[in-house]
């Protein structure tokens, strides 16, 4: 059986530490951690459509560097390739179990599904909407939804996709200056594509948000920030620690699987609207998706 893991955000408790690995039950003390298998050659595909907003294909770039800070860590003590392939025209966010058309996938969507999408559609409670309208099901608040399934048995992660929320928020791809309310576009930093996507590749690989205000995991991001882009060295060293060079993936505890499932672990990466453009919030998207 297959679960979905939607990260959803959650505040650490003091003191802070290093890092916070996800589970398959952030309940269970005892629960797997997630993880990749070592030495997996994992590919992240971006949608051709992109966003139409930024300046050329500068999104396309922001996400190869988002990629590289993690890779660049990888090939120092880790055990993972990670890289971006061909642009796909994949919209879903969803997962394959014909290992030959699994994808992950990092797209934005362009409308948020409470506009398009009745109340009574079915495709709310099999939580899939997004995927059968192409539209933004989660919070409107959210900057961005990192959804990977794995097997709860043993933790390991099979698939992560990444949405990306252009109805509520402005994506940018430039260095500077920070954008001032209510002057938001390209030519300034608003929300960085580098920034946001560099954090959530952090959750594709098994992290969940740090406590620690100046980690890349922080669970907070405000416009024109660019320090997620760069990795703390708490995220340095969960890469070291749970994709050892030369070793197996590390999970968290050896738990025997008794059949009993508890909700999986969800973190959702958001953004206050209305007047701040800022803090995130708090949020609660954990689900299993049964249907896989």
């Amino acid at each position: 059986m297959i679960l979905a893991a939607v990260f959803a955000l959650a505040l650490g408790q003091t003191p802070c530490p290093a890092y916070t690995r996800t589970k398959v039950d952030d309940n269970d003390p005892k629960s797997h951690c997630l993880y990749w298998r070592e030495n997996s050659q994992l590919e992240w595909r971006v949608n051709d459509q992109g966003n139409p907003e930024t300046t050329g294909d500068t999104e396309y770039a922001a996400v190869e560097k988002a990629i590289g800070t993690w890779q660049t860590e990888m090939a120092s003590c880790g055990s993972l390739t990670l890289q971006v392939g061909a642009r796909t025209n994949s919209r879903l966010a969803d997962y394959s179990k014909t290992a030959a058309d699994n994808q992950n996938v990092v797209l934005w969507r362009f409308q948020l599904c409470s506009g398009m999408v009745g109340a009574s559609d079915g495709c709310w409670k099999d939580d899939n909407c997004g995927n059968q309208y192409d539209c933004w099901q989660h919070n409107p608040g959210a900057l961005a939804i990192t959804t990977s399934n794995f097997d709860p048995t043993t933790g390991r992660i099979l698939d992560s996709d990444v949405e990306l929320n252009t109805p509520s928020f402005i994506f940018t791809t430039v260095d500077s200056p920070t954008c001032v309310k209510p002057n938001y576009n390209q030519g300034c930093v608003a929300t960085d594509v580098q920034n946001t996507l560099t954090h959530e590749f952090g959750h594709s690989l098994g992290l969940a948000h740090s406590c620690q205000v100046t980690s890349t995991m922080y669970a907070s991001a405000v416009p024109g920030e660019l320090g997620k882009r760069v990795l703390d060295p708490g995220s340095k060293l969960f890469v070291c620690e749970t994709y050892p060079k030369g070793l197996p993936s590390q999970d968290c505890v050896i738990k025997k699987f008794d059949g009993k499932l508890g909700p999986p672990a969800g973190c959702g990466c958001d953004a206050a609207t209305g007047a701040t453009w800022a803090a995130l919030a708090l949020l609660g998207l954990c689900r299993a998706r049964s249907k896989r």
